[in-house]
């Protein structure tokens, strides 16, 4: 059976940003596997509008499209390639600094544009 510790677990290089599942499906026992500390906290997907949106780019997305999330002075920041789309605001901003400080890396899809506000689901890239 593959695994975390498996060197056949090609899902990432670093498998400490790749649990096999963070919530055990029904008839999942414990096991007597390995104590791994529980689900990782940076393994999540949120629902967020960008706050502070530039309408230079907005205008450039469509839903569907993906971005790439990056740390940008203080600010996490949705970047499209027509420039940085907007702020990213979450209660769990101070979460996703410290994964993204600890090398995770998070992509927001656009689920809704209604005028300025933008609607995107972050996720682990």
């Amino acid at each position: 059976m593959s695994g975390p510790g498996d060197p056949r677990n090609t899902d990432n290089n670093d498998t400490r940003w790749a649990p096999t599942s963070t919530t055990p499906q029904p008839g999942q026992g414990g096991g007597g596997g390995a104590d791994t500390g529980g689900p990782n906290p940076c393994m999540f997907t949120e629902e967020t509008i960008l706050a502070s949106p530039n309408m230079a780019v907005v205008s450039t997305l469509s839903v569907g499209d993906v971005m790439t999330v990056l740390q940008s002075g203080p600010r996490v920041v949705a970047q499209a390639s027509a420039g940085i789309a907007g702020a990213i605001t979450s209660t769990r901003l101070p979460v996703i600094i410290q994964c993204m400080n600890g090398g995770q890396q998070y992509l927001a899809c656009v689920k809704q544009i209604n005028g300025g506000a933008v609607t995107v689901e972050i996720y682990p890239a």
